[in-house]
């Protein structure tokens, strides 16, 4: 706590290195600003003191409460409670994340970003150390790190909108970048206990290949251990009915050899999930197959584009060098303003095209 005072919101300003921002027509917010219309400001907001480097103006800039003074701004009140705090730059990154830490509306991403800022303006600082002022353990802000490995914007999005869950987030980031897409649509279907070890599996394929000087992206079809829901299991052996079909099926008649097949199904290993999960994966293979073929043909179709509008320029520019050593007039005068314009659009195309070829790759 610091000093509690109530000021005109006008003297106070954003702090630009705001932990979460702020969706102006997200339904919380717009009942928070409603509230307030009706109840006014309750409660106050975090600041500190500061002075205006250009203009020497002294002014409280926000360390904690952007959703509620964007509401108060929004719903016309001129004077809200403010905590003024005397914090530098280094303990303002640690406040926002500490007051912010038990949000559940504050999006991992968010939560990465301000530790990577924390420990880039503290170079020296460990992951133990950040751990321990924010009270949480090393392997969460490890995992939370982890993060950081994810690039594509797209993937951050799914995490943030808690459509990828964060157990399934950690494993994906552990996935080379070219190969996390491919596991985007296992990573928001799956459950951890079947998604984790899927990924652990292919990290170490990727691993041993490397190790063997392989390609890793040929690797062949191998099955993943991965536990049983335990309702499933309690049901069976309330119930037995996939273990005698099991049993008569394989000709098992030793005890030894049914306590094992037993443990299989437990893991999924048993000859039915083995054949279940081969079927997913082949299904998974031919449609990287066909996206592969789609994109060859895009990519042929544009170089045949390409070669062809190259020709027709060139033919242009010949008519153009002809005329102009005649003294004619240039039948194509906007031809290089009209190409650079094509250059442009084209370049644009390109990078879109060489995107999507990628994640045909992966």
């Amino acid at each position: 706590m610091g000093e509690l005072k109530t000021v005109q919101i006008s003297e106070i300003r954003e702090n630009p290195v705001a932990l979460r921002t702020v969706n102006r027509e997200n339904e919380d917010y717009l009942g928070l600003v409603a509230s307030m219309q009706q109840k006014g400001f309750m409660g106050a907001i975090t600041v500190r003191r500061r002075k205006d480097a250009e203009t020497e103006d002294e002014f409280y800039e926000l360390v904690d409460g952007l959703h509620r003074f964007s509401a108060a701004k929004d719903a016309g009140i001129s004077e809200i409670n403010v905590d003024i705090v005397d914090l530098d730059d280094d303990l303002v990154l640690e406040a926002q994340l500490m007051a912010n830490i038990h949000k559940i509306e504050t999006r991992p991403a968010e939560y990465t970003q301000q530790l990577k800022r924390i420990l880039a303006r503290n170079p020296l600082m460990t992951e133990a150390e950040l751990a321990e002022k924010l009270g949480k353990s090393t392997t969460w802000i490890q995992s939370r790190l982890s993060l950081t490995k994810i690039d594509n914007e797209e993937i951050v999005a799914l995490i943030n909108e808690g459509k990828i869950g964060l157990a399934n987030a950690y494993a994906l980031a552990k996935l080379p970048a070219e190969e996390q897409a491919a596991f985007v649509d296992r990573a928001m279907t799956q459950p951890p206990d079947e998604f984790v070890p899927a990924v652990n599996s292919r990290v170490k394929e990727i691993r041993d290949a490397k190790r063997k000087g392989q390609d890793a992206s040929t690797a062949e079809f191998q099955p993943v251990a991965h536990m049983r829901k335990m309702k499933d299991v309690k049901l069976e052996l309330e119930n037995p009915e996939v273990g005698p079909d099991l049993i008569k099926i394989l000709g098992i008649k030793k005890p030894i050899e049914a306590f094992v097949l037993a443990v299989q199904w437990i893991l999924h290993l048993d000859p039915k999930s083995v054949e279940i999960q081969e079927a997913e994966y082949n299904e998974r293979q031919a449609k990287k197959e066909e996206a592969k073929k789609a994109a060859a043909v895009k990519r042929a179709k544009a170089a045949e584009e390409k070669a062809k509008a190259k020709a027709e320029y060139a033919a242009k520019k010949s008519s153009n060098a002809e005329a102009a050593a005649k003294g004619e007039e240039l039948p194509f005068p906007d031809l290089d303003e009209d190409e650079e314009k094509k250059d442009s659009a084209n370049q644009d195309e390109t990078e879109a095209s060489t995107e999507e070829v990628e994640e045909s790759k992966e």
